[in-house]
């Protein structure tokens, strides 16, 4: 198991094309590094859980928060931790007004300790969501009938008995 204490940085990443993307959450934290592979889905629900989170604890937001923002490339190309992670947990620890992260490697119980730990604050959080979800969206358009990427014109719509080539996007 792998405690980090108090992040220093926390950075959600998308590496490839769309439709062929992986997805990390790198932390840094006392000059140890931590690349923790999710898909989107869980990048998105972590997005979700965090922002539901803080709105829970808004009362609790500290006057002043100072987390000086480090820049990515401050991490390196082998972190200490690297490892896929097959669940995720949020937490708050209300004496320190910190969320806590915690990922759970795929082949943990259920009632195991988890695999990796940290700890972020409420503005880190903040930015982390608001990253996580310009990575997210950054990839292929969703159909606005059934929620599935869109691929060009090749589009079958679930919604629509697969009978509609032409897909509802956004744009």
């Amino acid at each position: 198991m792998w405690d980090f204490g108090r992040a220093e940085l926390l950075e959600p990443e998308a590496i490839g094309e769309p439709g062929h993307r992986t997805f990390r959450l790198r932390i840094l934290s006392g000059g140890e590094a931590a690349s923790l592979w999710l898909e989107k889905e869980q990048l998105a629900a972590l997005t979700l859980g965090i922002r539901q989170l803080l709105e829970q604890t808004a009362s609790e937001e500290p006057s002043v928060e100072s987390d000086p923002p480090q820049p990515a490339d401050a991490f390196p190309e082998q972190p200490e931790v690297d490892f896929h992670v097959g669940r995720l947990g949020i937490g708050y620890d209300e004496t320190k007004r910190l969320l806590v992260i915690a990922a759970h490697a795929p082949d943990e119980t259920e009632d195991a300790p988890p695999t990796f730990t940290c700890q972020v604050s409420r503005r880190q959080c903040r930015d982390l969501v608001e990253r996580a979800e310009e990575v997210i969206s950054a990839g292929r358009p969703l159909c606005l009938l059934c929620s599935l990427p869109l691929e060009g014109d090749s589009h079958q719509c679930l919604r629509r008995n697969g009978q509609e080539k032409h897909p509802v996007s956004l744009e």
